[in-house]
Parts: C-alpha cells; structure tokens; sequence
C-alpha cells in the first residue's frame, strides 16, 4: 500500500495535500523541501511561505536538524535513514550520494539570504524592497507593528473628527448623526469596525468608483432606482389607505364579541383620524412583534363578509410592504453615512501612514498583489523572478486569503507554461500546498475553507494543460491523539449538517464528505470526559455597599466551574496520572505544562480560572494576549509619569504609594494620609518621611523620579528608574515582578517599546508621553511555551498548530462568542449598516443571516481545532443560565453530548465519580 506522505513529499511532483489535524503535515514539508534538496534542487530556488512567525521557524529548526543529523551519520545510518525517507533500496545509496547528502547541511547554511522559508508577509516585505520603484512605495519604508498600526489608526480617527468639526458636507453630517444615535462605546466601535474590514472596504470602495459610486449601489442593493425619504414612504402608504374598507370591518365586528369588538375600536380610530400614523395603522392590524395578526384571517366576526376579510389581508400585505421598503431605505440612509465616515477614515489613515512611511501587514499583501498580478511592471517583476522560485511550498492553506492566493497564483504562473518549463537539476518546476479546510478559523482576515478546494481545482487544471501531473492527497492518519479522542471527534461532527459545515466538500451522492480520522496511536489509552454543567444560583443577594459592582459573586457558575476546573489539575497532578510524552516515547505522571485549558474569550470565566489557579498555586503561564492599557502596570508607570509633573495630584501619588515602586499597605497609607486636612499628600510625606522605614524609601524613590524626569527623555527616565535600587539590593524592575507575577515582564518590555516608539514619533516629554499611550488600545501577544512547565490559559483561536497531553474546554455552551457589528457584508462583497434585526430590510437581512451561517460554520470548525489540540485527554465542561433548559442548548454542547451518545461511542460511556460531581466517561486513562 501506497504512503501518503511518501507521495506528497515526491519532488517529481505538484500536490496539494489536504492534511487532517495531527497527521504530520509539517514532517511531509519538511521531507518534501529535504528529497527537493536530495534531488539537485538549489536551496535558493525553493520558497516555502507559511502562516506564523513560530511554524516558519519550526519549519527551519526541523530542517535544519535534519540535515545536521544527516551531516554526521555513518554510512549505515545515513543510508537507512535516506531510503526510509525515499521509498528506495539501502543499497542504492553509493558514496557519492551519501557524501552529497552530507554536504545539504553546509549548502543549506551558506545559501545567499538563508533558506527562503518565511511567512507570507516576510516575503512581501522582502519582495516590495526589491521592487520599490516598481511597486510605488518608499524604499525606506518600515513595516508597522500593532502598536504602530493602533497609533496610526488613533490619529485616523482625530483626522476625521477635525474635518466633521469643519461643519459642512457628508462626513460632517454623519458624524453628528452617529456621534448623537450612538452612546460613546457603540460610537468607537463603529470606527473599530471600519478597521477590522478595512481591506475589503476599500475593494468595496474602488471597485463602485469612489464613495459616490458605493452610495448608488447600495441604493440598488437595498432596491431603489434613487434614493428615498423612509417617512415619506410611509405618509404615501397612509394616503393608500383605504379608509372605506377599515370603517366597514370596524362597524361589522362592533357586533361581535369581546375580541372582535376590541379590534373594531382600533379599526375605526384609524380609520376616522386622517392624520393616523403609520404605527397606529400597523398595531391595528399587526402584533407587538410585528407579526401580522392572525383574528384578521381566523375571526369569526368578518365570516358574513368574505370581501372584508380579503381586504384587510390585502391591506395587511401592503402596511407590510411598506414597512419593509421603508427599513430598507432607513438602511440605506445609514449606510451611505457609514460609508462617508469609513471612506473618510480610510482617506485619513492612509495620509497617517504615508505621515510616518509606514506599511502595515494588510499593505504588504496589497502592494504584492498589484506588484505582481496586476500593474503594468507585474510582466518584468515576474521576469526577474521566474529564474529565481523553482519550487514553491504554501503551508497552512486554508488561512490563505484571497489576495495571498492572488500572489501564489501570479509567482506559479509560468510553472505550468510551455516556456516555463525548464528544469532545474533535472527536476520540473512544481508546487506544493498543504492545508485542511476543517481548521479554517480566520474568516476575519479573509480565508474561507471553499477557496482551497477552487485553487487546487485552479492549478490542476493549469498543470494538465501543459501536461503535469498535480496530485490531491488525503493525510487521513492522526499521530498525535488516542483512538478514543479521534473517535470522539468523528462522532462530534458525524451529523451531515455538522460535516458539510466544517467540510465543505461533496462525496459521493452529492452527501456532504464525512470527516474520518485513522489513529496511529492504536495501543494506547486515552478518555474523554463530559462534566454536569454548572447552572448559575438565581437571585442572588449583591453586597450593593462595600462590593464593587463588578466583582463576580463567589457562588456564581464561572467561580465554581473555575475552581473544580482548578481542583481536578491539582488532583490529577498529585494522583500521577499518567500523559505519553512524545520526545521520549514513554508513559510519565503528569504535570503543569501538560494542561491547555482553550476558552472562547477572554472574559469572566478566563480571568477566574487563572485567579483559581493562582490560589491552588498550580504554575500558569499567565495570559496569552495582555491589553497593555489595562495592565495594572501600566498604570502605574504612568502614574510615575503625571507624579513627576504635578506631585500635588493627591490620587496620582496614592496610587503610586500602593505600587511596586514604593509598596506602601493600606494602613501605612491610612496613617500618612489621614488627618492631613488640606496639605498636599506629597508635603505630608515630605514632612513625615523619617517616622516609618516605607515612607523613607518611597520618598527616596520618588525624589530620584522627580530629578530624571528634569534630564533625562522618557526612554532613560524609565529604564534609569527600572534599574535603580532599594534598600535591601533589588532593582525596581525585581520588585515589580516579585509583586505582579512573570508575565508584568511581557507588560514592562511592551510598555518600554511603546515608549521608544512614540520617541520615534517625536514625543519627547512624559506629559505628552502620558496623552499619547492613554489613548491607545495595544494587545501583547505572549508566546506560551510548551517547555516552561506551566498551565496555559488561551483561546481555541490561539491554540492553533499547538497540542498538548490533557485539553480543558471549560466554554462549550457559549452559543455565541460577540455581538455582531452593524457593519454587514454581502454576498456581492458589498456593506450594509443596520443596527439591529428590527431595523433590518429584506438585504440587510440576508446579509445579517449570511453572517450568522457562516459564524456558526466557522464555531464548528473552531470546536474541531479544539478537539484535535488533545493528545491523550479530553474534559468538557461548562455553564448554564439558572432558567436555561440543557436540552434546548445547541451549538458545541449539542454536537458533544451528540457524540457521548453515538452508536460507536455510547457502548463505551460509563459514569464516573469524582469527589462530590459525577460525569461521564467514554474510554479509560492511561494507568500510572
């Protein structure tokens, strides 16, 4: 039988490899860029692009220590290890190919620029420096960081509030429109929006030539020939209204019975007013929810009169109509405002960017695109590198966005072209794609699961045009999970509905592809297990005084699904349950750094779990994505900052006596402040500094501050201060870590590069320091390493490509993980601006429910990446509202206890107990 990933690693061939999670699709590239190397490739010809910083660099350690380890075998081993990698005779391999398989190491090594294996964006950076001219970007220009982009889009914003201010034209008017119907919140969110679509908008934009253009087609989408006035639509359909016909019903039903004559009354008032409004007309013949009232079409009173029934009906169906064309066009009123912020917006970010010669990750892609498929120069780019891509490699798939996959196709373009045929060491210039549609979570960025199976058909095509072959291969076997969790994670998605959605692939009969995982782990033990849910307590009492109003009460759901979640990691470490560990091939006790626990977001339950873990003592990792601005850290290094300029900011100096930095209890502070009346807390401190050992050296500390804030810029302030010392030989910047924990370090080091960064910018003093990082919203990014021993705490969407022995899924009953924006994109590729579901018109509608499929779609697959993080265990838990039913739960609880109760699973599911909670169980743990 045939070895798959023998097959896609082939260097003879093009393949594109459809890998499910676990199946070694990282070892098939890597044995794929080795056998290219092995076959007289020249390593500087072979480009692999993947996703992430961290899986480029694997993919260079992996090969990297391959052909180390190749450097130094003896011939037996060496021979041994090549035909196991090539399908091949050990006797085949004389001296001379051992010795040039010695010899990839060095060449590897010395290749001009190193081994092209990157990330997509760092080869658009590489590209557009090569290119400038010919791209139409600076040849000095940086690539901005989240930081730098967040800064950019925070001057965006204040550019366009300086324009609306000017009083006159559409963005004037929108402004002042959403600024008043929205609260501030809602206000922010919208330019965050703008932000998040930020590419698609201006396609959008550039393609109905300029906002004019969008404005008339979203007209035409929403369904008018030119614009028009909601209320005078609706003062048209009241004027239609046939007064005649509602006097007659009302009189016919004033004789019927109580129902009917309530109904009259409402019939008549409408009728005798000629100024009714539109409202009063529709709650006469329509529900509270809007419905149409069902007495019109069922009341017994209108049976002697089928004529009246009929009418009504039909004045039923035209309010309706009405309503409906006049939410559509309130639709398109808001969103031609939207569209003149966004287009404004956009307008302001890239002369911001262009202020700072700046690139973000977006523009790389952007620039690439049009450097190489689509402006005139894009024939003589290509030229000067059809001689130097021989081999191209695209890691992670099915993350590809439609733009990225725009540059694969045009660098591929001659691959399979009569005169692009030319061989390099005597191989055919070929691809190599490799992605699984099921983890397919980045539908935000652009990728949809669809476009994989379009670019494979694509390039098939192209290649048996010119006579190649290009072959699809299946990675089915999983050499990560346990038979029990594989099996499991078949019969979580076995539903057809569930397959197509994670799937979205045909198999035979048209039936959606059924998702079938072959574990190659067949001999060990491994379980899943599935905890009562946790229901919220009812009417619980506030300590409304002295509680803060947003402390989490210590029986509420999250807390206590937090602390059993924390209880069992303790147990299971003390019991010495056993984990297989991967690196040495052997059964071990269980510690920290096996557990990844994935929630949804990080909210409450996020936050308690790390806090329960924290009591218990159990080593975490901390979080994996820091708000800087909301880093207690961070506040108190810009209180430092506020202090040195006004001292006699009473606030400001309390807190920062509380800080790290001066570490002063709430007693010591309570005796320094107290009683003081009306001089400063800075005087008083000054005054009394000699009385307490703390108050002496806060005011040591904080007289130093005051001395480098005089001459020093903020960079040296900070760092001067960092590395001063206390009394007792620890450097401030030990004291901070001490007292806040490790990951302070990753908040300290973003602070201290936002600081240099804003240098950069030419903010040279710490008040403007202070103004310029208040306003901003950046997001740390930590890297939790498997290696450090700890509990890591992440969402599923960080998890992906990571793994680890025992997997906690503590949010399955989230049926939705935010609210959704007002901002709608169509099926065309077109937006809409409906604030609710109320306000929604038929394509407003259709657009809001397009959403909400593809969401649920893109949760299935969210569920599936989680699943497959799981080596040896699974444990699902969750909570539930105290009036929720856990039979109407839908979503992943659903497909969860869906599986539990499977045919192949339920046979094997037995309760457990554990302590006060019983659950269920399908499999069995590895014995210590």
């Amino acid at each position: 039988m045939s070895d798959p990933q023998r097959i896609a690693a082939d260097p003879g061939l093009s393949v594109f490899v459809t890998a499910n999670a676990g199946s070694g699709k990282t070892k098939t590239l890597i044995d794929r860029v080795a056998r290219l190397l092995l076959a007289g490739a020249e390593p500087e010809t072979i480009l692999c692009v993947t996703y992430t910083k961290a899986a480029a660099a694997e993919m260079q350690r992996r090969l990297f220590g391959l052909l180390g380890d190749w450097s130094v075998y003896d011939d037996a081993r060496l021979s041994a290890r090549l035909a196991e990698l090539e399908g091949r005779e050990v006797e085949s391999y004389d001296r001379e190919r051992l010795s040039a398989a010695r010899a990839l190491f060095a060449r590897a090594l010395e290749t001009p620029g190193g081994l092209k294996i990157q990330t997509i964006h760092a080869f658009c950076e590489k590209l557009l420096r090569r290119f400038p001219l010919e791209a139409g970007v600076s040849p000095g220009f940086r690539v901005m960081d989240d930081a730098a982009s967040a800064a950019v889009a925070a001057a965006a914003r204040k550019a366009v509030a300086r324009h609306a201010l000017k009083g006159e034209g559409a963005v004037a008017e929108a402004y002042a429109r959403f600024s008043v119907a929205l609260d501030y919140q809602s206000f922010q969110s919208m330019f965050a929006a703008f932000e998040a679509q930020r590419g698609r908008l201006t396609a959008y934009l550039e393609a109905q030539g300029g906002f004019a253009g969008a404005v008339a087609d979203v007209w035409r989408v929403c369904g008018f020939d030119q614009a028009e006035d909601p209320q005078v639509l609706l003062t048209e359909a009241m004027a239609d209204l046939d007064r005649g016909l509602w006097r007659a019903a009302a009189q016919l039903l004033s004789e019927g019975g109580k129902q009917d004559q309530t109904n009259s009354a409402k019939l008549a008032k409408v009728a005798a007013n000629p100024d009714a409004t539109f409202d009063e007309a529709v709650g006469a013949l329509f529900t509270q929810a809007g419905t149409p009232a069902t007495w019109v079409a069922k009341t017994s009173g209108l049976k002697s009169r089928e004529d009246l029934r009929e009418g009504l009906l039909a004045e039923q169906d035209r309010l309706a109509a009405a309503r409906e064309r006049a939410a559509s066009a309130s639709v398109a009123w808001d969103t031609a405002y939207a569209l003149a912020l966004a287009d404004a917006y956009l307008t302001a970010y890239r002369f911001e960017k262009a202020a700072v010669g700046g690139l973000d990750f977006a523009d790389l892609i952007e620039k690439t695109r049009d450097l190489t498929a689509l402006r005139p120069q894009a024939a003589w780019v290509l030229y000067k590198l059809d001689g130097g891509i021989a081999h191209m490699l695209v890691d992670e798939a099915q993350d590809t966005a439609p733009d990225q996959w725009a540059i694969v196709r045009a660098l591929a373009g001659e691959f399979f072209s009569g005169e692009g045929l030319p061989t390099r060491g005597g191989l055919t210039r070929n691809m190599f794609v490799v992605g699984d549609e099921k983890q397919s979570i980045y539908s935000f960025q652009g990728a949809a699961p669809e476009i994989l199976i379009q670019e494979f058909e694509h390039h098939r095509d192209r290649a048996a045009g010119a006579g190649q072959r290009f072959e699809r291969v299946d990675l089915l076997a999983s050499w990560r999970s346990t038979p029990e969790v594989l099996k499991f994670v078949d019969a979580a998605f076995a539903a057809p509905e569930r397959a197509a959605a994670i799937l979205p692939r045909q198999g035979a009969g048209g039936d959606p592809e059924p998702i079938l995982h072959e574990a190659m782990r067949k001999t060990d033990a491994g379980c899943v297990d599935l905890w009562p849910l946790e229901r919220e307590v009812p009417g619980e009492d506030r300590e409304a005084w002295d509680a803060p109003l947003d402390q989490v009460a210590e029986t509420s759901a999250n807390r206590r699904l937090a602390e059993r979640i924390a209880g069992e990691i303790a147990a299971l470490i003390a019991r010495g349950d056993a984990v297989f560990d991967k690196d040495r091939r052997v059964w071990r006790p269980a510690t920290p750094g096996d557990v990844l626990i994935l929630v949804r977001r990080r909210k409450a339950l996020f936050e308690e779990i790390l806090r329960a873990l924290k009591r218990r003592e159990i080593p975490v990792a901390g979080a994996d994505r820091l708000a800087l601005s909301e880093h207690i850290l961070f506040d108190d290094l810009l209180a430092l900052a506020r202090f040195v300029q006004f001292p006699d900011d009473d606030l400001t100096l309390a807190a920062l006596l509380k800080s790290p930095f001066c570490d002063i209890d709430d007693d010591s502070l309570y005796a320094l402040a107290f009683g003081r009346g009306k001089t400063p807390l800075w005087t008083r401190l000054t005054d009394r500094a000699d009385e307490r050992p703390e108050w002496g050296e806060a005011l040591a500390f904080l007289t130093l501050a005051r001395s480098e804030a005089a001459r020093r810029r903020p960079f040296e302030f900070y760092s001067h201060l960092l590395g001063a010392r206390d009394g007792a030989g620890r450097t401030q910047r030990a004291r901070i870590l001490r007292r806040l924990g490790a990951e302070a370090q990753d908040a300290l080091d973003e602070f201290l590069a936002q600081v240099l960064a804003a240098e950069q910018r030419g903010i040279e003093d710490l008040e403007s320091l202070a103004a310029a990082l208040v306003s901003l919203d950046i997001m740390v990014k930590r890297e939790l390493e498997a290696g450090r021993d700890e509990v890591r705490v992440m969402t599923a969407h960080g998890a992906k490509g990571l793994e680890a022995p025992i997997v906690f899924l503590p949010e399955t009953t989230l049926s939705r993980t935010a609210r959704g924006s007002p901002l709608l994109e169509t099926e065309a590729g077109g937006f809409l601006w409906s604030s609710s579901t109320k306000a929604d018109g038929p394509a407003a509608a259709a657009a809001r429910e397009r959403r909400a499929r593809k969401d649920e779609e893109e949760a299935f697959r969210l569920l599936y990446v989680a699943l497959t993080r799981a080596r040896d265990r699974l444990v699902l838990c969750g909570r539930i509202a105290s009036n929720a039913k856990e039979e109407t739960l839908k979503g992943w609880w659903r497909a969860l206890n869906d599986a539990m109760a499977h045919p192949d699973i339920a046979p094997q599911v037995r309760p457990v107990r554990s302590g006060e909670m019983e659950f269920q169980r399908f499999g069995r743990p590895q014995n210590p």
